[in-house]
């Protein structure tokens, strides 16, 4: 923004007129005829940053006017109100103004005079004529400066008009520019020392408020009243907040409903390997295009019965729901996206049309966003590597380890990057369904296309709200308002499902639909007991209830499985608002600053700025966790100085717009301080700093070779774009076959980097030592090696043993349930239908008596005959 553009709280234009009971004298009605003559021609032309006093009244004065405010603007990237300096860099200084408004004085000089002063010292002087203008400014250009030495320092401004004067200070911090990393610096080093999120978080913002405030307490202050507070004031985060709360509501629902463990039996015919999982939870994303936030949800709960009962790690489950999210949503022309994108896109193309009304580049935002879908070849290359990962059932990095600690041990329950509840130990639902509540898969799938249908129905509502008519379907997408489509079409779903389990009734193990013998028994009964007919007391009428169906979710359970599916995301909710504010203290302290700077220099090739802005995307992402607060930084500093540089060039201009879009993307994926990273943790229940341990690899890898085959051969036209797509597709094959490895294999060996690492230590890990003799074990037996061997052999690696013992993997109590049993083949990685039975009832068994003994076991469909195994 513009330092001409800059808000304040007297932007609105008032204009009123206030009309003298008595006769003017005939000197004050030439006077204001000669003030009218001299200011008519400049009236059509009145900018809208200005605002116009009263020209009529009872009484002349001198002009009142009074500074309101003074702000920073950064003279090299345009960013405004900057709250901390950086040292060499030139800023201006923009005073807010309030005018009185009554009739002023037309003998004045019509001059407002201004100083500007840093430490006391005069720093700049001018003046504005208010006769060149019909209105009176609302902002005050108050010159520009800069300030070289680090410390605490007062910028004042003060003016005069006529005998009326005015001052106002305002004290700011200003440090070198690479200081603005130390908070960064410190959320990533907590994160890796403490493995607590919140914590890593919580110190960041604090280290970031007292860099801005100068002092503990004003940074202890300010993080507080400020940055948390503005995180949770925020409208468009409270739409997010409520957007996941009811997320969460309709998920305990279908639980409670018994929709999730219908789901789970329903599908085991076809989705019972790791890789039909796996491949499950791709195309779940990819068929959830439109939004990525419902994707990240809707995917993540529906997916982790099936996941986990196919030992499947909670971080891979994680990866595959967070990296089909924002990839997909922010390349498909119809979705929550696009309006966004489109807008920032065209608020520039509109200043690139200004001066060249003829550019060989689309005139529209919308043509644009389409150029750009194939040179964005992060999200292009991160779309082809999921399915070779899952098809080849390889990983590398800390993936594979993950992956090897569920199947080596046969783990059903997440293994131990799984969430944990605040005690440390694992999280225990609370919500299981009732033991006569039948499993019944439609109690899950009938909600879930509710949602989606409402969502999108509720997409192009909002879009037909805010166009004038005629609109395309695609350009009623553009103009929806997502945040109202997501809150207004979740809470819808939740209603229908609670609408749709009151009209089934159960009895016996079974469903009766439109019971309406059942509810004008119920009702009978009802109002006998209202009339006191029921005599029999309290036990008699407990029995003859037992003889009647009963609706499968009273008012009673379903408020409650709401209100305990919000609570288990509670933790989550910390940890976004803690994203949230420390984005904001990143931009604070102007990391968004630096890396614009460096995007400015007139140095560089035209023909490297694709690659630059893609890299520098990436790294604002990651530092603020934001991707659409990235594209709002990056698109006014780069996309109009990067077509003048390449005199028009489209390829460039096309890169340069996908470069930002994709880095966005990239940098988001491997930020911990993400919403969408926070959101698939907490819908796939993985702990957020094991997610963004084993993600972070694969996205760096994607990054990289998008930069060494896309951004770079695109830039210098080495060779056609497709050629560019074709290789990308082939370093990922190259990945996949050469440095990623099976989780089971003879040699229990790992993939090539943690081969690497573990000679370079000449196997001082003892952890990876043992993980390694136990994969070659499991793989001879083809049956699970017992937790309880490992508890004595990672004795050397404490972080090992933490991360174990941290999930009760070591305990004997658990070992039955985490272990698959003995009828689980490792070689194949197909789990027989008895073990799968077996898994689930220990399971539900473990939730219902968390809550309450429970007399007998709960009723189990009958289960199909064990498949083959190939």
């Amino acid at each position: 923004m513009g330092a001409k553009d800059f808000p304040s709280r007297n932007t609105t234009h008032h204009f009123t007129h206030t009309h003298s009971s008595g006769m003017l004298s005939i000197k004050r009605f030439a006077s204001t005829l000669g003030w009218l003559a001299v200011t008519a021609p400049l009236c059509a032309a009145t900018p809208p940053h200005l605002i116009v006093p009263n020209v009529l009244g009872t009484n002349t004065s001198d002009y009142d006017v009074s500074i309101e405010s003074i702000s920073l603007t950064d003279v090299n990237t345009d960013i405004a109100d900057i709250v901390a300096i950086h040292n060499g860099r030139e800023f201006n200084v923009i005073a807010s103004l309030a005018w009185k408004e009554h009739i002023y004085d037309l003998d004045s000089e019509h001059l407002l005079n201004w100083e500007m002063f840093i430490n006391e010292e005069l720093q700049d002087v001018g003046s504005v004529n208010l006769m060149k203008s019909r209105a009176l400014p609302s902002t005050l250009e108050a010159g520009t400066a800069t300030i070289d030495k680090s410390g605490t320092h007062t910028i004042k401004v003060k003016i005069s008009l006529d005998e009326t004067s005015d001052e106002s200070d305002r004290a700011y911090e200003s440090f070198n520019a690479g200081a603005s990393f130390v908070p960064l610096v410190f959320v990533i080093f907590f994160a890796a020392t403490t493995k607590m999120v919140e914590l890593s978080l919580g110190m960041g913002i604090f280290v970031g408020s007292c860099m801005v405030a100068g002092t503990l307490v004003g940074g202890f202050r300010d993080m507080l009243d400020v940055y948390l507070l503005d995180a949770l004031a925020s409208k468009d985060h409270g739409y997010v907040f409520l957007f996941i709360l009811f997320m969460a509501g309709l998920v305990g629902l279908i639980e409670k409903s018994g929709g999730l463990r219908g789901i789970t039996f329903a599908l085991k015919k076809y989705v019972n390997t790791s890789r039909t999982a796996q491949g499950a939870s791709f195309f779940a994303g990819i068929i959830i295009f439109f939004d990525d936030y419902a994707n990240t949800l809707v995917a993540g709960a529906s997916m982790r019965p099936l996941t986990d009962m196919c030992v499947v790690s909670r971080e891979k489950l994680a990866f595959i729901v967070d990296a089909t999210a924002a990839p997909i949503a922010s390349i498909v022309p119809i979705s929550s996206w696009v309006g966004f994108e489109i807008s920032l896109i065209q608020a520039e193309l509109d200043k690139i049309l200004k001066d060249d009304p003829n550019p060989e580049i689309a005139t529209t935002g919308f043509a644009v966003f389409l150029e750009t879908i194939k040179y964005r070849y992060y999200c292009i290359f991160m779309l082809f590597f999921m399915p070779l990962l899952i098809l080849s059932k390889r990983d590398f990095g800390p993936m594979l380890i993950a992956e090897r600690l569920v199947k080596v041990y046969g783990r059903t329950d997440g293994g131990p990057g799984a969430a944990i509840a605040a005690d440390g130990q694992a999280i225990v639902s609370h919500n299981a369904p009732k033991p006569d509540t039948p499993c019944r898969w439609w109690n899950m799938a009938f909600p879930i296309v509710a949602l989606i249908g409402y969502i999108f129905y509720l997409l192009v509502w909002t879009g037909q709200q805010a166009g004038v008519g005629g609109e395309s379907f695609i350009e009623l997408i553009e103009l929806s308002d997502a945040y109202k489509a997501l809150l207004w079409g979740t809470m819808a779903a939740a209603l229908t499902a609670l609408a749709f389990y009151f009209l089934q009734d159960k009895k016996d193990g079974r469903i009766i639909f439109f019971n309406v013998k059942g509810y004008i028994s119920r009702m009978r009964r009802f109002f006998d007991r209202i009339r006191g007919r029921c005599r029999r007391g309290e036990v008699a009428s407990e029995e003859a209830e037992e003889e009647h169906a009963r609706v499968l979710m009273n008012y009673g359970d379903a408020m409650a499985s709401y209100l305990i599916g919000m609570e288990k995301i509670f933790a989550a909710l910390v940890v976004l608002t803690l994203a949230w504010a420390t984005g904001a203290i990143m931009q604070a302290v102007g990391l968004d600053r630096f890396f614009g700077e460096i995007l400015q220099n007139e140095a560089l090739d035209y023909r490297m700025l694709p690659t630059l802005t893609f890299i520098i995307a990436i790294l604002i992402a990651f530092s603020t966790g934001t991707s659409w607060g990235t594209m709002t930084i990056m698109f006014p500093l780069v996309l109009v100085p990067s077509y003048k540089a390449s005199d028009g060039d489209p390829a460039i201009f096309y890169g340069v717009t996908a470069g930002i879009l994709a880095g966005a993307v990239a940098g988001d994926h491997a930020s911990p301080i993400s919403d969408t990273t926070i959101l698939a943790s907490m819908a796939s229940e993985c702990q957020v700093l094991q997610h963004v341990r084993t993600q972070a690899p694969y996205a760096m890898m994607v990054a990289l070779w998008s930069v060494l085959v896309g951004t770079i051969p695109s830039g210098m036209a080495t060779f056609a774009n497709w050629v560019s797509i074709l290789l990308g597709f082939i370093v990922m094959l190259f990945h996949v076959v050469f440095t990623a490895e099976f989780a089971i294999n003879k040699t229990g060996r790992y993939d090539i980097f943690t081969e690497i690492y573990l000679r370079c230590t000449r196997g001082s890990n003892e952890f990876l030592a043992k993980l390694k003799e136990d994969t070659i074990i499991a793989y001879e037996t083809g049956e699970p090696v017992p937790l309880e061997d490992t508890e004595n052999l990672i004795e050397g690696d404490e972080e090992a043993k933490h991360i174990m013992e941290k999930t009760e993997m070591l305990s004997p109590q658990d070992s039955e349930s985490a272990s698959i049993g003995k009828g689980t083949s490792i070689a194949t990685g197909v789990i027989p239908e008895q073990a799968q039975e077996e898994t689930v009832l220990k399971d539900a068994e473990k939730q219902e008596q968390a809550v309450e003994e429970v007399p007998e076991a709960a009723p189990v469909e009958e289960l199909p005959e064990e498949p083959k195994i190939d």
